[in-house]
């Protein structure tokens, strides 16, 4: 497949069954007039292949049918240009050790790279806090090439096996710079988990063409009966998992993050891979394997809702948007949701089986939508949100963490949602590469109770594992009608009491024993 050798041979192949010709060119480094010029030679299957020497650094670009310049998609790194993106001639990396494996359950922290720490390496200043906090898996938002004039979060991959230059100190080290940051992470006995977009690319901007659509009858992507792209994503255009090109790309990146030592794959949008019959998913699932890393699936797209049995790949994690959704409306303090969270906090029997526990990733938020403090100060019925006030906000917020923490299930949350972190309310800042996104780091100290009160329950939570849940009510008997706010569980030696009424209850507990209060909210 493409890419740079140490030798800085890069060797190409790309799929155009219908090109009548496709030809590379190249411009050396502070090199000046006109780029050098390569043919390729037509293969089996529709494929072009060719080999070309370059030094490192160069910028390279395939052109077919004398059409736009394209970018490779086999490329190891990629620059955004006044031209548009242009792939890059670099060595492949060495292949760094994962982290040591865990013995304890992941409890999983979500954060973007330059939010949390501005660069990759800056992220190394704030590992410490994480660890503090008790998380166990750092999972970046998108690390691929995109352009980052319109996006900041990163949904909108360009290439799929090269490092975004935009958090890099040097951008030319962009690889050797997150491999530092996961290695600073292994050092501090975290995981690194990163977030991969396979299910669209970034293929044009404007007029202007970039990639895969470029090339004359590649089948990468799906279409309608009619010719037009069906758009499952969103995001114009949708990945064919059927196609076998599209398959080894998919890998290749795979390959290349694993080899930067990265310990786990979320996989955004994860139901679009699986429109070819699951054929893609069961490919990834053995790599996975063979591997050693974690998979997680978002099992829902714009046109398929997989979430539990619908996703029959029972090693992946699945997130679980009906936890969100559950915990949210009790503690917003709706009616009829003591049902729902009795399921949820018992690992989704319900959708998972039995095994929930092991196949379930709860969150009650992610980088879409808002921050768990801006849940207590919009009131939105969509989002299950609800301005409490200041006098309860820091309650409300406690409350969420206990109930996602005392869950069985892997948990996690949002950087800075354990000190408060703010949007200002914005629910949806994906364009927004400003103080809205950035963590404000002054918070920590300002909410240090609930920062405390986080380290403290998932203490709790690796002190008392949750197992063989026995429910209850203030009494013997949960009510799981509508206008019921309470309900109780009893997991090994843990008894967790939960009124969102708002009027006080009087709990009796039910277990024999001797009981003392470990945490109240």
């Amino acid at each position: 497949m493409g890419g740079a050798s140490s030798s800085h041979t890069v060797h190409l192949r790309v799929h155009a069954p219908s090109a009548g010709d496709v030809v590379v060119e190249w411009q050396e480094p502070a090199q000046g007039g006109s780029p050098s010029t390569l043919p390729l030679q037509a293969a089996a299957g529709g494929f072009w292949t060719g080999s070309f020497i370059a030094s490192e650094g160069a910028h390279y670009w395939l052109r077919a049918d004398g059409g736009p310049a394209l970018v490779d998609p086999s490329c190891r790194d990629l620059a955004m240009t006044p031209d548009g993106p242009r792939s890059v001639v670099r060595a492949a990396w060495p292949v760094h050790p994962q982290g040591a494996p865990h013995t304890e359950g992941a409890v999983v922290y979500e954060l973007h790279v330059k939010g949390f720490g501005g660069s990759y390496l800056g992220c190394i200043d704030h590992l410490d806090h994480v660890v503090a906090s008790g998380a166990t898996v750092v999972e970046l938002m998108p690390v691929h090439p995109f352009d980052d004039t319109d996006n900041y979060w990163g949904y909108m991959p360009i290439v799929w096996g090269a490092v975004h230059r935009g958090y890099a100190t040097e951008p030319n080290r962009a690889a050797e710079e997150l491999a530092a940051l996961v290695a600073a992470a292994h050092e501090r006995g975290l995981h690194v988990w990163i977030d991969v977009v396979f299910n669209h690319v970034h293929d044009r901007r404007e007029h202007l063409v970039w990639g895969l659509c470029g090339l004359p009858g590649a089948t990468t992507y799906r279409h309608h009966a009619d010719g037009r792209l069906t758009n499952d994503s969103g995001c114009g255009n949708d990945l064919n998992p059927a196609d076998p090109w599209m398959r080894d790309l998919v890998i290749e990146g795979l390959d290349r993050y694993a080899d930067l030592g990265v310990d786990g794959f979320r996989f955004d949008l994860a139901s679009l891979l699986t429109r070819d019959g699951g054929g893609l998913v069961s490919r990834i699932t053995e790599w996975g394997a063979g591997r050693g890393v974690s998979l997680v699936a978002e099992a829902w797209d714009l046109g398929a809702y997989q979430l539990g049995h619908g996703w029959p790949w029972p090693t992946w994690l699945q997130w679980n948007d009906r936890f969100r959704d559950s915990v949210r409306g009790l503690v917003r303090g709706e009616n009829g949701w003591v049902r729902a969270v009795r399921l949820r906090v018992q690992g989704s029997p319900d959708l998972f089986g039995p095994d929930g526990a092991e196949r379930s990733l709860n969150f009650v938020t992610a980088h879409d939508g808002l921050t768990l403090h801006d849940l207590t100060v919009v009131t939105s019925d969509h989002h299950h949100a609800w301005d409490c006030g200041p006098e309860l906000r820091l309650q409300q917020l406690k409350n969420y963490f206990a109930i996602l923490l005392l869950a069985a299930g892997t948990p996690m949350w949002v950087m800075g949602d354990e000190f408060g972190r703010t949007q200002g309310g914005h629910d949806n800042p994906y364009n927004l590469d400003s103080e809205v996104s950035w963590v404000d780091w002054s918070r920590a100290d300002e909410w240090g109770e609930l920062n405390e009160f986080v380290r403290t329950v998932v203490a709790l939570r690796r002190a008392h594992p949750l197992v063989r849940f026995r429910f209850f009510g203030v009494g013997p008997t949960i009510d799981e009608g509508y206008l019921s706010h309470s309900l109780a569980w009893c997991s090994g030696d843990l008894y967790v009491m939960v009124n969102m009424w708002w009027e006080p209850l009087t709990f009796e507990v039910q277990e024999p024993g001797s009981w003392e209060v470990a945490v109240s909210t």
